[in-house]
């Protein structure tokens, strides 16, 4: 059973094996496969980087489809973006997160929208610890995880010798802290 999560602006997709074959021969056909159309700067080099390997795990083992949601803006009916739990989620209850969105629909939450509602159903799932990481560099990534409730942990070295920054999610921190905010908003 397919579950899509829906916001305020956005439906979070399951990235179904259809549409991750979809994606790799073009914008075209996976618009004709899932009903949505695609922005332009859809997928980015990080994510078809990625995809190869999604598509094993997807073929080997059709319960991964979850771990992966394509992140649609509901007002286009446009897939805008992609956020994903890396690893093996099911296995050992962690997960690394993962997102992005493209560059013209960037600066407007969208990213803090689609990640807060995909954690949600990741502490749904009873994944325990969260993870995520991103290049020094990018400040406005960081500026996400911050807002999402991550605390950076370290930093390290990516591939190629970019350095990044390690942060990690506790649910039960970050659903308190919700709370409170709330709570005060309310008084």
């Amino acid at each position: 059973m397919v579950t899509i999560l829906e916001t305020e602006n956005l439906l979070l997709v399951p990235y179904q094996l259809s549409y991750i074959e979809a994606t790799i021969i073009g914008d075209e056909k996976l618009s004709e496969v899932s009903g949505f159309s695609v922005a332009q700067e859809w997928p980015g080099v990080e994510f078809f980087f990625y995809l190869p390997y999604v598509l094993e795990a997807v073929k080997e083992d059709r319960t991964k489809e979850k771990w992966t949601h394509l992140i649609v803006l509901k007002s286009e009916n446009k897939i805008i973006g992609e956020v994903s739990a890396q690893g093996t989620p099911e296995l050992t209850g962690e997960a690394e997160l993962g997102y992005g969105i493209v560059g013209h629909y960037s600066g407007n939450g969208y990213a803090t929208e689609g990640a807060r509602a995909f954690l949600s159903w990741l502490v749904s799932e009873e994944i325990k610890k969260i993870k995520a990481k991103t290049y020094l560099y990018h400040k406005k990534s960081q500026h996400i995880l911050k807002k999402l409730g991550f605390v950076k942990t370290g930093e390290g070295y990516f591939t190629g010798g970019d350095r990044v920054a390690y942060f990690e999610w506790k649910p039960n921190h970050t659903l308190q802290s919700e709370k409170s905010r709330q709570e005060k908003k309310a008084h």
